[in-house]
């Protein structure tokens, strides 16, 4: 986002709120896994306000972009959805591998499809915006 509108403490603001809570829900998840569903009590609020947290800052972002106001060349989009398959995958082989002594929390799985549905959804708003600017 541009730096003298203003807009660049907001974006740094929900891109640090973000960053916090992908940790914490991905603590979570994996300790609620390791524990044997343990934390669910807490994983379910925490993947609705990861949820709504991610959800803003991809909004604002993809409105900034929009708006000519986001130019970024940085890709966390790409690692968040890279490093949150990774984890997903070494969950399901030790679930497979135990014959399902521990499993994945169904709250677990539909993050990891919120995740990879949001990133979808941004490639292909930058692919759009790309090809109507002509760039």
């Amino acid at each position: 986002m541009n730096h003298k509108n203003g807009n660049y403490f907001l974006e740094n603001f929900w891109r640090i709120l973000t960053n916090i809570w992908s940790i914490l829900f991905l603590i979570v998840a994996v300790a609620d896994f390791f524990l044997k569903g343990e934390m669910s009590y807490v994983l379910s609020p925490f993947a609705i306000v990861y949820g709504a947290i991610l959800s803003i800052f991809v909004g604002t972002k993809e409105f900034a972009r929009w708006f000519n106001m986001y130019k970024s060349r940085r890709h966390p989009g790409e690692w968040a959805a890279i490093l949150w398959s990774f984890v997903v995958i070494i969950l399901e082989i030790i679930s497979w591998s135990t014959k399902g002594q521990y499993s994945i929390s169904t709250q677990t799985i539909s993050v990891y499809i919120m995740i990879l549905t949001v990133f979808a959804i941004t490639q292909s708003s930058k692919e759009i915006y790309t090809n109507k600017m002509g760039q």
